[in-house]
């Protein structure tokens, strides 16, 4: 005369409050930390050496350029795609909503990037640029197929 005790099964919990972040969302982050702390430290190299020494590019790289040292472009560097990204990341890593959009942003921003450099020195041919065109491509795929994973996830089929 043992009775049946009967627990409840456990409620799933939606996957808006999960504790863990997506495989998609992980990826995301560390491939924004990666692009991120690399321009960050190149930024940092132009601005703290804006003849480009310190990188061990020459000023005569920027004949026929709007700019007359790495200063500038320096700035831009560390702004754009160096605290960009790690600002993502963090967008991500706290799992805001906007993780996606943040993920999709960066690659974009890296793509525009790497496609104006390419054309300002068009004389000039580097295997970083494919790298980087690639790299800024994974980035916003990463962003996409996450954003779609989310709304089929939580608008249904």
């Amino acid at each position: 005369m043992a009775t049946a005790i009967r627990i409840p099964a456990p409620t799933p919990r939606p996957a808006s409050i999960s504790r863990r972040l997506p495989a998609l969302g992980r990826l995301a982050v560390v491939l924004e930390i990666f692009l991120g702390i690399g321009a960050l430290f190149g930024g940092i190299q132009f601005i703290l050496a804006p003849d480009g020494h310190l990188l061990g590019v020459h000023l005569s790289m920027l004949a026929g350029t709007p700019f007359r040292s790495f200063l500038v472009p320096g700035l831009l560097l560390f702004i754009f795609v160096g605290l960009g990204p790690m600002v993502a990341a963090a967008i991500t890593a706290r799992r805001r909503a906007i993780g996606p959009l943040a993920a999709f942003a960066v690659g974009l921003t890296l793509m525009g990037w790497i496609t104006v450099e390419m054309v300002i020195f068009a004389g000039l041919t580097s295997l970083f640029w494919a790298f980087y065109l690639i790299l800024g491509t994974v980035i916003a795929a990463v962003g996409a197929a996450w954003w779609r994973s989310n709304s089929v996830q939580y608008n249904g089929p």
